[in-house]
């Protein structure tokens, strides 16, 4: 039987510390995923209706339903990652096999051909999911599961989320801040989108190999390990998770963090249609990422000292506060400026942790059910953000419509900016007060030291 190594400042083994080189080349695979993630929250919406020249209410049910669909797609590729196994390990290869089709369908999805209404509307349904649903979900569910396949060190972990998200928040800042620019720089029409894409693809193509070859499976346990040729039963697994308080109530934060995000959408509207500057995008998105990557280097510091935990909860209530002050004075940049700083800093606080706290939840599957299945317990990321970037997006569509948005018009109805308005100011509020409730019942991190403990015992 495989002994496990319990010395946390091991290179070799289960527990293993990693070199720096490994904590960066994971990370850099979350730069990649908002290639495609950051536009898809951020201009998707804007690009069906000011481009390809879609009903806001339209585009809403179409992303919804495709979001559903989508969560169904996290269980699929969960379910084969326990089934089909690779020389290079459980999730290595999955970078490899889909990071051409993540380039392919980044560009077709961001396309507008000229097929009329119904057909236009069919074009981006079937391209929006073979992008999302299928492409996406191939890639980043095991890249999420990498993290905890890597070692079991939590402190480690702890590291390689804080590496993961400071290149997330790099590849959403580079998005937000040169997409419109490049779009303009390209001719500012259907083809110029592409055209930007095509270099995004491009780059992802690179990072997801960089990741491939930096990174290394150390957490090789399975079935035959444990003394017994039996393959991990999936239903069992499924409800196994059910039973999991602890995933659970991050399946929910990953649902409520993903749907607000989604909210992102409607600022090209405000900067357009409220501040008549459409630069104020990529102005507002560097403030909050440069306040987010100064704030993952306190997050580092003190996850020893506080917890995941309490960190998680802390950036929650700066979000909302950073939110909050908007409403002080809706048009002025200084207050849009420093709101973006404060919602940087309180995102960098969740952000730095969450993906941390999900790994921690595999051995609390393995010591609550005896089965551990990263692929399944990872999907809650994945269902979670999709399901709620699509009710989001679905939301942020839904409301413009009720509101009265014209697509692809120049000036707007007064109904519509105060819609605008709704979803700018107020909706994240109440979606940041709910995360609040939930974050409080997580108890896991006092929990996590004796649960590691009984489960060496047990081996």
């Amino acid at each position: 039987m495989k002994m496990m190594n319990t010395d946390p400042n091991s290179y070799s083994g289960e527990n293993r510390s990693l070199h720096m080189k490994e904590r960066i080349g994971y990370g850099v695979g979350d730069f990649a995923n908002n290639m495609m993630f950051a536009p898809v929250n951020s201009f998707f919406t804007y690009f069906l209706t000011n481009v390809a020249g879609l009903g806001a209410g339209v585009v809403g049910t179409m992303l919804l339903i495709s979001r559903l669909l989508d969560g169904v797609s996290d269980l699929i590729v969960g379910t084969l990652m326990e089934k089909i196994h690779s020389k290079h390990g459980k999730a290595r290869p999955w970078l490899l096999w889909w990071c051409v089709p993540f380039a392919v369908s980044l560009v077709l999805m961001f396309s507008a051909p000229d097929f009329g209404t119904t057909g236009k509307v069919v074009y981006a349904f079937l391209t929006y999911n073979l992008a999302v649903t299928i492409v996406y979900t191939a890639i980043n569910l095991p890249f999420g599961s990498l993290a905890a396949l890597m070692t079991k060190n939590q402190i480690e972990r702890g590291y390689l989320n804080i590496s993961k998200m400071v290149f997330a928040f790099g590849g959403g800042m580079v998005i937000n801040a040169a997409t419109l620019p490049l779009v303009k720089f390209f001719g500012n029409d259907s083809l110029a989108w592409q055209k930007t894409f095509l270099i995004y693809g491009a780059a992802a193509i690179i990072l997801f190999l960089i990741v491939f070859f930096t990174t290394k499976e150390a957490v090789t346990e399975t079935a035959e390990e444990k003394g017994t040729a039996e393959k991990i039963n999936i239903k069992k697994a499924l409800i196994s998770l059910l039973k999991n308080k602890y995933w659970l109530q991050l399946l929910g934060i990953f649902f409520l963090n993903s749907m607000v995000n989604a909210f992102i959408g409607v600022n090209v509207y405000y900067a357009q249609y409220v501040m008549d500057d459409t630069s104020l995008v990529g102005t507002l998105s560097l403030f909050q990422n440069i306040a987010s990557f100064a704030s993952f280097a306190c997050c580092t510091a003190l996850i020893r000292k506080a917890g995941k935990q309490k960190i998680a909860v802390s950036g929650v209530v700066c979000s909302f506060i950073g939110y909050a002050m908007v409403l002080l004075n809706p048009t002025s940049y200084a207050v849009l400026y420093t709101s973006a700083v404060i919602k940087g800093v309180g995102n960098a606080a969740l952000s730095g942790v969450i993906y941390g706290m999900l790994a921690d939840t595999v051995e609390y599957n393995d010591w609550n059910s005896g089965i551990r299945a990263e692929g399944l317990v990872f999907s809650a990321n994945s269902i979670g953000a999709k399901v709620g970037s699509g009710i989001g997006s679905a939301l942020l569509g839904w409301i413009l419509a009720a509101f009265g948005f014209v697509s692809s018009s120049a000036v707007q109805p007064e109904s519509a900016i105060n819609g605008i308005r709704v979803i700018f100011l107020y909706v994240p509020l109440v979606v940041f007060a709910v995360m609040f409730v939930i974050l409080l019942f997580y108890k896991l991190d006092k929990e996590y030291d004796g649960i590691v403990k009984e489960l060496g015992e047990r081996k």
